[in-house]
């Protein structure tokens, strides 16, 4: 499950920095109308300065409800919850919400958790993770964690995803950073949750100085250390880029594993489901200078925000773990680094090396020479888990095998002056298709975005949408992109090593201006993944409500 908040967008270049410290296209062609492609609906969902929207079965419908939380003029955190029953049988969705509650004052965040095979939607408070009770309306105690979680924006809930699958179970666990380490709550068979712990090293960059880079903070300020901007919204991605999941001693069960100093600490999973609280040691033979691609940006924090961006400093070169996973189906999981060179901290040369691993009586082996190396020909920073400048690992034709989608935008004099004047973020995608073990040295596919809307005024910026999805219930993911505000363009998945048809699919819609307000979600269980954009008055007229636009897949 996924949201987003309504936010301003933000000029890209500065996107990239605060994402990293705060917190030849495809053949051209006309495209296709694609009426048949989704059903339209829309859901207006009152006034506020800014909402965060979530997704998830919490009304046990038939399809996925949407929870709406919001905080009023009176301060009071809001939640509305709106069924989308209606949806598909010519009611156009959503009404009136089923559910209008308040929060408890000090809820700090959201997300959305499946618990006992059913979605709960779940909020933070210091001390303490609660899940919300649609049927009594009130917050219930679901697990008790003293995590350091700062809130640095008085004005919305965010929603923060800490849920994921630590053991490879089909259960949703919990997991929350901290600067000396991680709370790991993993959920049992019976939907309760085993207490709190806390795993893996200190944050190893706590005390690295953010300097003027970090522009939440006036020029004026004292520089501050990464620890000091601690655990936020924006920085939980980050530090939960440092968990990886492998199966170290080949026993069938998924590890946690975190990278400290010069080796890997492991915590075995045992037949429970839970993981060892003692750390094991997992040498490796792999150079890299340090864990974690935000590392990067240190090298910068001397520096201020413009000679960062335009590069007036010395040339700098780092490799850093990039993950681990198992990339061609061969069930054991292998090492991918990434070094950057380049004096710009949103313009640098990247080189992505494989080393593959092998199976041995001791447990997993990383191979010491590099298997394959793949260089994008595109320049970003690369430093972030998410948003234009980062990369999405993924089985794209669903062969088992893992393909490579490098999202970079045009940040050269040029990209800018687009984006400034034109009112609109140019993006380069390129796609490595994995065959038969191995990624080309030139990609698969390119597809350029391109848009210009001269006279549609400043301020108005138009960052597009980059989703991945299988949206017509094929089995392979398709290409959904914002091309300009009111069209969208899908590029249906295909078999081979094109991956996508050559021309788009094209959908006459309204979209939001921020790329993080559009995402794919199985609303109805069938399959195919719809749209959900939330657009709020920034996106259309300051004395409008806010939106949702639902595109059911057919």
């Amino acid at each position: 499950m996924r949201s987003r908040t309504q936010l301003y967008p933000q000029a890209l270049f500065l996107v990239v920095v605060v994402g990293v410290l705060l917190s030849g296209g495809m053949r051209p062609a006309v495209a296709q109308f694609a009426d048949d492609l989704f059903e339209q609906y829309d859901v207006v969902t009152g006034f506020a300065e800014r909402q965060t929207v979530l997704t998830g079965f919490l009304l046990d419908g038939p399809m996925a409800d949407l929870a709406v939380a919001h905080i009023d003029e009176l301060g009071d955190r809001r939640l509305r919850i709106y069924a989308l029953g209606g949806a598909g049988d010519g009611s156009n969705g959503a009404g009136e919400p089923r559910v209008d509650a308040a929060l408890r004052p000090a809820a700090l965040f959201l997300d959305v958790a499946n618990i006992g095979g059913r979605d709960r939607l779940i909020t933070y408070e210091s001390g303490r993770l609660n899940w919300f009770d649609p049927d009594s309306a009130t917050e219930r105690v679901l697990v008790e964690v003293a995590a350091s979680y700062r809130a640095t924006d008085q004005g919305v809930i965010p929603h923060v995803d800490i849920t994921r699958d630590l053991n490879h179970d089909g259960l949703d666990d919990l997991v929350i950073p901290e600067v000396d380490g991680f709370w790991i709550a993993t959920q049992l068979s019976d939907g309760s949750f085993a207490d709190a712990v806390k795993l893996g090293p200190p944050e190893p960059f706590a005390g690295n100085p953010v300097g003027h880079l970090d522009v939440d903070e006036p020029a004026s300020e004292a520089p501050r250390t990464w620890g000091d901007v601690g655990i936020t919204a924006a920085t939980v991605p980050v530090y939960l880029s440092r968990v990886h999941e492998m199966d170290c001693n080949q026993d069938g069960l998924s590890d946690l594993v975190f990278w400290n100093d010069d080796h890997f600490d492991v915590y075995h999973q045992d037949e429970r489901g839970l993981f060892d609280p003692v750390a094991d040691t997992f040498p490796v033979e792999v150079p890299f200078d340090s864990d974690g691609v935000y590392s990067r940006a240190f090298q910068y924090s001397d520096q201020g925000v413009f000679s960062a961006i335009f590069g007036l400093g010395k040339k700098t070169q780092r490799t850093v773990l990039h993950s681990i996973r198992d990339l061609n189906g061969d069930r054991v999981a292998d090492l991918v680094t990434l070094t950057l060179a380049g004096r710009s901290i949103t313009r640098q040369r990247s080189v992505f090396d494989v080393r593959f691993g092998a199976p041995t009586p001791e447990g997993t082996v990383f191979a010491r020479d590099v298997s394959m190396p793949i260089q994008p020909k595109g320049k970003a920073g690369g430093m972030q888990p998410w948003g234009y400048a980062s990369q999405i690992f993924e089985d794209l034709d669903g062969d088992g095998q893992v393909d490579i989608l490098f999202k970079d935008v045009a940040v050269g004099i040029g990209g800018m002056m687009r984006a400034l004047v034109g009112n609109s973020v140019p993006i380069n995608l390129e796609f490595y298709r994995m065959e038969d073990g191995v990624y080309p040295d030139e990609p698969t596919t390119k597809i350029k975005i391109r848009d210009f809307a001269l006279f549609a005024g400043l301020g108005n910026v138009f960052f597009p949408a980059v989703l991945l999805g299988d949206v017509n219930g094929d089995g392979r993911s398709d290409l959904v992109v914002g091309k300009r505000p009111k069209e969208l363009h899908v590029f249906l998945g295909v078999s081979g090593p094109d991956l996508f048809e050559p021309r788009p699919r094209k959908v006459a819609v309204a979209l939001p201006h921020d790329e993080r307000n559009s995402w794919l979600v199985d609303l109805n269980k069938d399959g195919k993944q719809d749209v959900l954009m939330h657009r709020g008055p920034t996106d259309h007229a300051p004395a409008e409500p806010h939106r949702l636009t639902i595109l059911i897949a057919r």
